[in-house]
């Protein structure tokens, strides 16, 4: 049985499936080989939104991380 190989949208570079990462947004499929090709993807699409998209996102986005930061404090939290 060939084994499948994925192609990786940002650097071209060929590799096995089940490494990299795949990111699927409705019906498009982008296939990245490593965390640096994700996050210059990420980059550019962050670039590529206007401003006032982007900055509604990230707040969204930033708050949700900051709501399990402060969970997971709470729980690492020294209990007397």
């Amino acid at each position: 049985m060939p084994k499948t190989r994925n192609k990786c949208n940002v650097c071209g570079k060929i590799y096995p499936e089940g490494q990299g990462i795949t990111l699927v947004v409705s019906d498009e499929v982008v296939t990245l080989h490593s965390r640096r090709c994700a996050v210059k993807f990420l980059k550019a699409i962050i670039d590529g939104l206007g401003p006032d998209v982007s900055r509604e996102v990230v707040k969204k986005v930033k708050k949700e991380f900051e709501e399990i930061v402060s969970k997971q404090a709470l729980k690492t939290s020294k209990k007397i």
